[in-house]
C-alpha cells in the first residue's frame, strides 16, 4: 500500500534506484531500434552487427543491475507498494531488454527481400515502439518523488498522463503494425517466401516493444493505485 512516511530514511536501500537505473539501460537498448531498422533496410551488415554488439554489452549491464535489485527485494524489506506488481514491472522492463536482443539477431539473418513500399512504415513502427518504451522510462522515473510525496498530489497526477501517453503510443504502434502486415500480405505473392516468414516475426518483435512498454505502464498504474 502507498505511504506518506519517507521510505529511503526510514528502511534503507530503495530498490527504486536500481529499478530506474535498470529501465534506463533497457530503453537505450529499444533506442538503437530505429538505427537498426535503417540498417537493415539499407543491407548494412557491418553496422547491424556493430548495433548488437553494443545491445549485446547493455543487456548484459541490465542483467548485473537485475540482480542487484532483486536482492534488494528480500522478503524481509518493507515496501510502499506491493511486492509481486514491483517485480512484474521489473520483467516487463528485462523482456524490453531481451527483445531488443532478439531484433537485432533477426536483422542479422534476416534476406533483405522487403518491398520498398514498406520500408517507410517499417521505420515508422521501429520510432514508434522506441518512443514508447522511452515513454515508459519517464514513468519509472517519477518512482522516487512519488515515494517522498506518498504517491499524492501534482507528481501523482502528472505519472498518470504519462502512463496514458504510452498507452497511446502503444495503440499508434499496433496500428502501423497492422498496416504493415496487410501490405506485406498483398506482396507476398511476389516476395521469397523464407522473407515473409522472418519479415512478419520482425514486425511482431517491434510490436512487442510497444506491448512490454504498455504492460509496464499498466502495471505501474497499479502501483499508483495501491
Amino acid at each position: 500500500m502507498p505511504t506518506t512516511l519517507k521510505f529511503g530514511k526510514l528502511f534503507g536501500k530503495s530498490p527504486f534506484k536500481p529499478m530506474k537505473e535498470h529501465m534506463e539501460i533497457a530503453n537505450e537498448c529499444a533506442s538503437h531500434m530505429p538505427e537498426a531498422t535503417r540498417a537493415f533496410l539499407d543491407n548494412d551488415k557491418e553496422a547491424l552487427r556493430e548495433i548488437k554488439r553494443s545491445v549485446n554489452r547493455l543487456e548484459s549491464d541490465a542483467d548485473k543491475v537485475l540482480e542487484e535489485l532483486e536482492h534488494r527485494l528480500s522478503k524481509s524489506m518493507f515496501l510502499p507498494v506491493e511486492r509481486r506488481d514491483l517485480l512484474d514491472v521489473m520483467e516487463m522492463q528485462e523482456a524490453i531488454a531481451d527483445r531488443t536482443e532478439d531484433i537485432a539477431g533477426l536483422m542479422l539473418d534476416l534476406p533483405m527481400d522487403v518491398p520498398e513500399e514498406m520500408h517507410k512504415p517499417i521505420l515508422s513502427l521501429a520510432g514508434r515502439a522506441a518512443d514508447a518504451v522511452s515513454a515508459a522510462n519517464d514513468v519509472i522515473g517519477m518512482f522516487d518523488d512519488l515515494v517522498e510525496t506518498g504517491f499524492k498530489g501534482p507528481i501523482l497526477k502528472k505519472t498518470r498522463a504519462m502512463i496514458r501517453d504510452v498507452i497511446e503510443i502503444e495503440t499508434d504502434a499496433d496500428h502501423i503494425g497492422t498496416d504493415i502486415t496487410h501490405t506485406l500480405f498483398q506482396h507476398a505473392k511476389d516476395m521469397d517466401p523464407v522473407s515473409i516468414v522472418f519479415l512478419y516475426r520482425l514486425i511482431n518483435l517491434l510490436e512487442d516493444l510497444a506491448d512490454y512498454a504498455e504492460a509496464m505502464a499498466i502495471r505501474s498504474r497499479l502501483l499508483l493505485a495501491g
